[in-house]
This record gives structure tokens, sequence and C-alpha cells, in this order.
């Protein structure tokens, strides 16, 4: 059934897209002179791609379940390789590069989707396919993916609202230094969602089998840890992204550096705010939650456009985006107090003191190094060094427990052991 539902919202995606996102993409939207061709091609295979991913939903839940952790290593190894084919394909490809880009993409999701249908037929016996229809079934199964869905259709709407109003309002070149910004962001929340399903079945185990002690403690510290992991990668990132940029494209159109800044902003919060999501779903009880939250962002659509009318800067909807989730990620855990008793101050305390203090201790430093240089791979190297030590130091000594340093040092004892094995 869940194959099922999951097949249904993909053809109602597709009608939607095939007939009112054909219409807005050919009647609302400008493109340079020539190319609404490609531009059509492209959102086919985009749509297409999307179709294949929402089909994939059940069989990437049931390898989640199952917390085969190992598999996702295997397959982004698999994943990087076949993204590497596409840029060589590419490279060496006489035909329009977009449509040729757009084509291997979809074709990477396809494959995908068969290795993923391949390994949960081949290792999990409940998934293997057969006819049927419980319409009492698929009405508990929309009771709670339903408000699950309402929250990630605003997400996709606030996003793609955007990228609409970037469109409209700035033309091509904005909308693509909006894109190259995604692109660069879309990596760094990989690395989170990688971490996230590993915790993810430890916090639904730990509410369904009542162990309240554990089920907090470990909100505490995969929110901190969230936090940590993301901004390893930022910050460096972040005081040398003109350079950076400048190494990948060559050309950079302006203010991606400026929109890089703002969505790597964006996903840290989410980054912390992860866990406490997760902890709704552990409950079941996602209503209140999930209108509370999507409320509060769909916000940034008429306040966006209400900004750009007024003829504020592109940077600022972005800006807005930051402030709107930094407002969802206090008012979460004022209303987890309600729904799971969550300390409020407790979690205060062991969440957002620490990360605040490492932020603040370990940022500034590279920062006034970074001053001394202009862009190269200097500055590159000694900002990132000056980051990693004094975010190590801080790290240790203040953003983690005492329990939470000793699995970190158990965890590196056992990895050790297996390398010299």
């Amino acid at each position: 059934m869940s194959v099922n539902a999951h097949w249904i919202l993909a053809l109602l995606i597709f009608i939607l897209c095939e007939t009112v996102g054909l219409w807005f993409l050919n009647n609302e939207l400008s493109f340079p002179k020539g190319r609404l061709e490609a531009a059509n091609i492209a959102f086919q295979f985009s749509v297409l791609c999307f179709c294949v991913n929402i089909i994939k939903t059940p069989y990437n839940s049931a390898i989640i379940a199952h917390e085969r952790m190992n598999f996702y290593a295997y397959t982004s190894v698999l994943e990087a390789v076949l993204k590497l084919s596409v840029a060589y394909v590419l490279y060496i490809s006489p035909w329009d590069k977009l449509s040729v880009y757009s084509f291997l993409l979809f074709s990477v999701s396809l494959l995908l989707l068969i290795w993923y249908w391949l390994h949960c037929k081949k290792h999990f016996k409940e998934c293997t396919y057969h006819v049927c229809w419980d319409t009492l079934l698929l009405k508990r199964m929309l009771g709670y993916s339903g408000w699950s869905m309402v929250a990630s259709m605003m997400d996709v709407g606030v996003a793609q609202s955007a990228i609409f109003f970037f469109n409209i309002f700035f033309g091509v070149v904005a909308n693509a230094a909006l894109g190259i910004a995604s692109q660069v962001n879309a990596q760094l929340i990989q690395l989170i969602n990688n971490f996230k399903q590993a915790y993810t079945p430890q916090i639904i185990k730990a509410y369904a089998r009542g162990d309240k002690v554990y089920f907090l403690n470990i909100i505490y510290s995969t929110s901190k840890l969230s936090y940590f992991l993301l901004l390893l990668v930022s910050v460096p990132l972040s005081l040398n992204i003109d350079f950076i940029l400048k190494l990948w494209l060559g050309v950079v159109p302006d203010g991606t550096g400026l929109f890089v800044l703002l969505v790597v902003l964006y996903s840290l919060v989410d980054a912390y705010s992860a866990p406490l999501w997760i902890a709704v779903y552990a409950t079941g009880k996602l209503r209140t939650h999930q209108l509370l939250m999507s409320g509060i962002k769909v916000l940034n659509i008429p306040l966006a456009y209400m900004l750009l009318k007024s003829g504020f800067e592109a940077w600022t909807i972005l800006a807005l985006k930051v402030i709107l989730n930094i407002v969802c990620s206090v008012v979460c855990p004022l209303y987890m107090v309600r729904l799971i008793n969550l300390p409020f101050w407790r979690y205060v305390k062991l969440v957002f003191v620490p990360m605040l203090i490492v932020s603040m201790f370990s940022i500034p430093i590279p920062i006034c190094l970074g001053k001394i240089y202009v862009d190269s791979w200097m500055r590159l190297f000694v900002t990132s060094v000056a980051f990693f030590f004094i975010y190590g130091v801080c790290v240790m000594t203040i953003g983690l427990s005492h329990k939470e340093k000793g699995l970190l040092r158990d965890f590196l004892k056992i990895r050790h052991h297996k390398i010299r094995q």
C-alpha cells in the first residue's frame, strides 16, 4: 500500500507539472533567446526525476527501518561514480549541454531506484510487491504521512517561489547565482542527511519503548553533533567562498558568494533543528506541529513578494528565509514542551549554549586571519588550519559532555582497531 500510495502521488504530481507547471514555464518565466526548447526538455526530465525519487521512498524507508547504514556508504560511492560519469559525458557530448545533463541526471535517478529495489527485494522479505488495495490502511497511512507531506510541500513551495521571484524580478543571471548556491548547499545537506539516517531510528525506537531519558539525551546530543558536523565544513567554505567559486566556475555570477553564505546559514539552523522534527514524527502527532511550522514558513512567499515589489535586493529574500527558519527553531522546542515534556531550559543549556560558545570562539580568529591575505591558496590553508584547531579544542572542551567525549573516544578506538586489522 505504501508503494501504491507513492505511485499515485507521483502520478498526481506528474499531471500537475504537465498542466499548470508547463503553462507557467512557457508563459511566465524568462529565458535567453533560443533556449526555450532546451528549458522544456530539462523541465520534462526534472519532472520524471522527481517522480522517480517519490517512487523510491518506500524502499529508502525500509532500509532506514532496518538500519542498513553500510548500504548508504556503498550507494554514496556508486552515486558519486555515476555523477562523475555524467560530468565526463557532458564534457565530450556534441549535443545541447542542458538537455544532455537533464537526461543523464534522470538516468542516474532511475538506476538508483532499480538499485534500491533490488537490494530491498533481496534482503527484506516484506519488500516483495503484491497487487492489493486496503482503503483502511491507506487512510491510516495518509493520516500520518499527509501532515508530513504538507510540511514537505511547503518547503518545496518556498524554495521554488524564491526561484520564480528571482527569475521574474532579476532575470536569469540572479537565478544562475541562486542555482550555484543551491548546488553548494546540496552537498553540505547530503552530509547532514547521512548523519540523520543514522540517528533517526534510534530516536523513534527510544520513544516507542518509552525510554524517555535516552530519548531526550539522544535529541540533545544529535542536535549538537549535527550542527558541529555542518559547521566543520561550512566555515572554511564560507571564509573562502569567492576563491573556491572562481576555481570551480571561472566566471562567477554576481552575488553568488553572498547567496552561498545565506543558504549555508539556513542549513545550519536546519541541522540542529532536525532531531526535534524526528521526535515529532516518533510521537505520530503531526498536525499541530506541521501547521505551526508551515504557517511560519509560508510567510516567506508574501513577505518576499512585498520586499521585491518595494525594490529590495535579491539577497534579502534569502535573509528572510534564514530569519523565519530561526523563528521556527525557537518555536519548535517551545511546542515540544507540551508534546513530549521537553525541559526547555535544559534543552537551551545542553544544545544552544554549547553551539553558541563554540561558534563565538572558533570563528572570529579565522575571519581576522582571512583579512591578511587576498583570495588565494594561502588564505584557504591558513584560515582552515586555524579554524580546525580552535574548533577542535572548543568542541572537545566545551561542546561535548563527558559522556559524549567517552563515546567519541570509544568510536575512534574501534575504528583504529579495525584499520590495523
